[in-house]
């Protein structure tokens, strides 16, 4: 009987064709698929695809990070800045910014799925709904299968138009044109996030949940709370280093 279930699962590109324009058929084959290829691949394309945006944006941050260290720079004491200098040719370098966007990038992801996981299993749990932490896992990864195409979208872009998307989303609508104090501003992140990639990422949670058979209540609640945790928690930084 469990071969035969096993057989009866779309393959995984298929899968991941339909995540699309059947996603929650998709998904429910992802969450029923207990190997872990059903997970591990869908979370390497991600990863791969930082790859191409963290390489076309170098040029980019390396001459912010450059004015970012020249600020500084001007604020220690003359004996100090000769040595300074130095160590910013090394930490402006090209091979530095793409390790540092890359290993930034991959922690961000592993940690906000491991975030969305726990959330979600333990809410469900909360509230009555019979799901898995292993289920939960398959989802968070899947939901995420959007920012592939977001961040090659953003690549494309980078290299077509000749520089970088600054403020992405709705953050434009709280810029000063002064990135180092936007960023400091609580709304500016959580904005940010607010793109059709990110709707697309909500709309692939509430999918996920109906398939795991939950009431629809039940699925509008956990969907809701995930939505205003994750924006809530993207105001923290700008709040504790904001100043006041």
């Amino acid at each position: 009987m469990s071969s035969t279930v096993v057989d009866s699962h779309p393959s995984l590109i298929t899968m991941l064709v339909a995540i699309v324009d059947q996603p929650k058929r998709a998904l429910r084959a992802a969450l029923e698929w207990h190997g872990a290829a059903v997970w591990l691949i869908p979370l390497l394309l991600m990863l791969l695809s930082s790859v191409p945006l963290a390489i076309v944006q170098v040029p980019y941050n390396k001459e912010l990070a450059q004015q970012q260290l020249q600020r500084q720079l001007q604020q220690l004491p003359d004996e100090q800045r000769k040595e300074v200098a130095a160590q910013m040719e090394t930490l402006t370098s090209t091979p530095v910014l793409i390790a540092g966007a890359l290993l930034g990038s991959s922690f961000g992801l592993l940690v906000g799925l491991a975030g969305q996981t726990l959330w979600l299993y333990l809410a469900a749990l909360i509230v009555g709904g019979d799901v898995g932490f292993g289920r939960m896992w398959r989802l968070s990864v899947w939901s995420r299968l959007p920012y592939v195409v977001n961040w090659l979208a953003q690549a494309v872009f980078t290299m077509a138009a000749g520089r970088v998307v600054r403020y992405p989303g709705l953050s434009i609508l709280v810029a000063t044109g002064t990135l180092v104090q936007d960023t400091r501003n609580p709304l500016f992140a959580p904005l940010g996030n607010l793109d059709l990639f990110w709707l697309w990422h909500i709309a692939l949670i509430a999918f996920g949940l109906s398939a795991a058979q939950l009431r629809r209540g039940i699925v509008v609640l956990l969907t809701l709370s995930y939505v205003v945790l994750g924006l809530a928690v993207q105001t923290v930084p700008a709040m504790l280093f904001s100043g006041g």
